[in-house]
């Protein structure tokens, strides 16, 4: 059991906790792997936000306010695999990927994936589902399935970002943050996946009311991270439910179900003490912790 969860931090902080490590050839690869998703993730167009000015100004007969380009509702269109987005869509088809999928390319706008499936070429390609970079304020709604993705969202940097009522499903990660602030996932359904949500270097964030299932390695993990709620989550059928590093601290679990999971529901740093990380843990529902004493109850 300890051999993977060592093995589940490395594979997120980049080795960057090597000294955990048991497993350093896997998790060498498994590094690798990961920095090929961010090597990718910034969209090849330099005029991200130059589609938006143009749209307010073709547009500006029938209304004299530009500020609420950015929340205009979603129009139904037909996208390409690796397609950069550049205006509020709502899809009218599945798309079935062997590249990226979407990569967002504007602030403010907003991607409905209107009951459709967006499929990838398997958990362990390099192929991230939506990507975000340095985006804000972006929201992706379900309903709607990402699947077979080695990361389902990827988030490097940006602020502010939000996904709900989506269906992750046999991605190695399904939402993966990395340098981001303040990103919102919430109501939404992971499970088959290896990870549910990863965070590495990430703050603010809010994780509400998901349900995780069968998530192999982690259903949330966080690596030097700070400043991130996790409350009403239901997560189940992982070798963690929810781990916490040493270097993640000023975070808040509360009010969990993290039950029958397969090794520990709540890891804070392999049993680090609460007190020294500053993490809070209160009325979680769970049977397991490391260290002992972090569940309601227990």
């Amino acid at each position: 059991m300890n051999n993977k969860i060592y093995l589940m931090a490395a594979l997120i902080a980049f080795a960057s906790v090597g000294a955990l490590l048991i497993q350093p050839t896997v998790a060498s690869a498994q590094s690798s792997m990961i920095d090929n998703i961010l090597n990718s993730a910034i969209p090849s167009s330099n005029s991200n936000d130059n589609n938006q000015q143009s749209q307010s100004s073709d547009s500006n007969s029938s209304s004299s306010s530009s500020d609420n380009t950015s929340v205009a509702a979603p129009i139904s269109t037909s996208l390409s695999c690796g397609q950069v987005i550049k205006q509020s869509v709502k899809l009218t088809a599945n798309l079935d990927c062997k590249t990226d999928g979407i990569i967002v390319g504007a602030d403010g706008i907003t991607i409905d994936l209107n009951g459709f499936t967006l499929s990838g070429p398997g958990e362990k390609s390099s192929k991230v589902g939506i990507m975000f970079a340095d985006n804000d304020e972006v929201t992706v709604q379900g309903p709607g399935t990402i699947t077979k993705f080695q990361a389902g969202a990827l988030f490097s940097g940006g602020e502010d970002n939000k996904i709900s009522r989506v269906t992750f499903t046999g991605n190695e990660i399904a939402v993966f943050e990395t340098g981001s602030k303040n990103v919102v996932i919430e109501d939404n359904l992971m499970f088959e996946n290896s990870i549910g949500v990863a965070a590495h270097s990430s703050s603010g964030s809010k994780l509400t009311t998901n349900l995780f299932k069968a998530n192999d390695l982690a259903g949330v993990t966080l690596v030097n991270s700070a400043k991130n709620e996790l409350s009403m989550n239901t997560i189940q059928g992982s070798v963690n439910g929810i781990f916490l590093d040493g270097q993640s601290t000023e975070n808040i679990i509360n009010s969990n179900n993290v039950l029958q999971n397969r090794g520990v529901d709540l890891n804070n740093g392999n049993g680090l003490p609460t007190n020294i990380n500053n993490n809070v843990f209160s009325d979680n529902n769970c049977n397991t912790s490391v260290p002992d004493g972090l569940c309601l109850g227990r």
